[in-house]
């Protein structure tokens, strides 16, 4: 039973690779949300403490939820690590640079192995995950202040590795996207997509509670949301939810 549950999660972690391995902009150490630290990684909500992360470790991260946040984050594994599939206690974290980004407090289940790198998931309280790196938030504060044009935006899309969005041709709309995070899908798809008009954002779509004076929100399905521009018309907004409702509905 033990060797059929490695084969389950490796082949697993193998699947979500393949879907990731053509964003080049969100590899896993170059961008994401970082850690306000340090920071207590428990096995559960208020649980036991299972590691601590350093601040300013990037991270994968779910929406909080009654203030707690699931998060992930990789690290370099040992041969004997791999073995087990678990982290002993009381040993340092190390990244895949070869930097300490924290410490076992307790035995760690490794989720998913990639060669020497593995992936580790607990909780942890939203004070700990840094708002600064948050693109919800960064993106609602850039729209409340009226700044609709790209180039306004465009530090905040490079910053968070926002890429152009190519699968969803149907829209008439200039698209870029994130991914959302592997803690909520291990085959993923967007976060947040921009959507563009003559270099101006007329709205978004989204997997997480926004909320932007000027937009009207939209509930989609598969978790997704669109907040478009008041001043957009009905029908095309309701042309825009029909399309992507299909494109969601044809994607795995």
């Amino acid at each position: 039973m033990f060797y059929s549950n490695v084969i389950l999660k490796t082949l697993t972690f193998y699947i979500f690779l393949c879907v990731l391995n053509d964003v080049q902009s969100q590899t896993r150490l170059e961008v994401g949300e970082k850690i306000n630290g340090p920071a207590n990684i428990r096995d559960t909500v208020n649980g036991k403490i299972l590691f601590s992360l350093n601040d300013g470790v990037i991270i994968e991260t779910s929406p909080a939820i009654n203030k707690w946040v699931k998060i992930g984050v990789y690290v370099k594994l040992t041969g004997k690590q791999i073995e087990a599939f678990k982290l002993e206690k009381n040993i340092p974290l190390i990244n895949e640079d070869g930097k300490t980004i924290g410490k076992t407090i307790s035995p760690v289940e490794i989720s998913m192995i990639e060669e020497e790198i593995g992936y580790i998931e607990a909780y942890t309280h939203q004070d700990n995950i840094n708002m600064a790196f948050n693109p919800e938030v960064q993106l609602m504060k850039i729209l409340a202040l009226g700044n609709y044009q790209k180039k306004a935006l465009e530090p905040f899309m490079k910053k968070f590795g926002f890429t152009e969005y190519q699968e969803d041709n149907k829209l008439k709309f200039i698209q870029y996207f994130i991914y959302e995070s592997t803690v909520v899908d291990f085959s993923p798809l967007d976060r947040i997509t921009l959507l563009f008009d003559n270099q101006n954002v007329v709205g978004y779509f989204h997997t997480r509670n926004m909320v932007v004076k000027g937009f009207k929100t939209y509930e989609l399905i598969r978790g997704h949301k669109l907040s478009i521009l008041e001043t957009l018309p009905n029908k095309d907004i309701k042309s825009l939810i029909q399309k992507r409702n299909a494109y969601y509905n044809s994607v795995d």
